[in-house]
């Protein structure tokens, strides 16, 4: 859903590549660019990977089949984007909701609506449209992907059971999860996982969730944006299981996307670590990359 997140940031995203991304890219010689494949590319917010982008470290193959959403998408030498919808290859009934960031394959649950007292704004459909899929397997053009990002209200599953080739050569994906159903018969947190998880990732950590604070008799006496009490949903990260091992091209991937998409840090670090171990990276680039992190980060007795 795409509505602001409250908690942790994403590290770099908004569209300026910090110190240690840019280190990376230029002691990671020759540091490859990363491919990226955004499936629900509507641009209602800045997407995870801006920084990466901005830094001329990625490229970005991306799927939007609202027209108003994919006419907002540049097209350039770095971004390409389809106005298709990614899934299982068969045609779908796509609702189109009055709130863009809701259209979905999946109905809207009016009940989990009304106790969210979200029913009127996020619960009605405009019209529903039939839609041609394609597999993310099948698209044309795109051989290979080291970071799927997907957003598209429930329909998260489809596109990752029918991927398996392309993610089996990534390191990550960030995909949303819901913790409290907005559909009818949607995928939940653990059904997304699962698929995940039998495709060889890790659940690594969360981005930003969206919260909502529950209506009450009360609401006009509090300050609600500070009572969010219940959790809706939220973008999570899942990295390529390095305990199962990890080629060189997913090590450094997994190293850049840390920095510059997710900010993770002693990922960074890890994967840096791996990389001089195998000769691939200079001895002293851990160090560096520490040197940059922000004061608040490092320990006072450290050198």
């Amino acid at each position: 859903m795409a509505e602001a997140r409250q908690g942790q940031g994403a590290g770099s995203g908004g569209g300026t590549a910090d110190p240690g991304l840019r280190l990376l890219l230029d002691r990671l010689a020759p540091a490859p660019r990363l491919a990226i494949a955004d499936v629900g590319a509507n641009p209602l917010t800045p997407p995870p990977y801006a920084g990466l982008l901005a830094a001329g470290g990625c490229t970005v193959f991306g799927f939007e089949p609202q027209a108003e959403a994919f006419a907002a998408l540049p097209q350039t030498e770095t971004e390409r984007y389809l106005p298709v919808a990614v899934g299982d290859g068969s045609e779908i009934a796509l609702n189109i909701y009055a709130s863009s960031g809701m259209t979905s394959v999946f109905r809207p649950d009016l009940a989990a609506m009304d106790w969210l007292g979200k029913r009127k704004r996020w619960g009605t459909v405009l019209r529903t449209v039939q839609v041609p899929t394609v597999r993310l397997d099948d698209v044309a053009g795109l051989e290979a992907i080291d970071l799927l990002k997907i957003d598209i209200q429930g329909g998260e599953r489809a596109v990752i059971e029918n991927g398996p080739r392309l993610l089996s050569g990534a390191s990550a994906v960030i995909t949303e999860l819901r913790y409290y159903p907005l559909y009818e018969g949607e995928p939940m947190l653990h059904g997304v996982d699962a698929v995940l998880r039998a495709q060889g990732f890790v659940l690594h950590r969360f981005l930003p969730m969206s919260a909502r604070a529950l209506p009450n008799s009360q609401s006009s006496r509090l300050n609600l944006p500070r009572m969010r009490d219940q959790l809706v949903d939220g973008d999570a990260v899942y990295i390529r299981d390095p305990a199962r091992g990890l080629t060189d091209r997913q090590l450094v991937a997994l190293a850049l996307l840390a920095a510059g998409v997710f900010g993770s840090h002693t990922l960074v670090l890890n994967c840096l670590d791996r990389l001089v171990q195998r000769g691939l990276a200079p001895a002293e680039l851990p160090s560096a990359y520490v040197d940059l992190l922000p004061a608040r980060l490092r320990s006072e007795g450290g050198t």
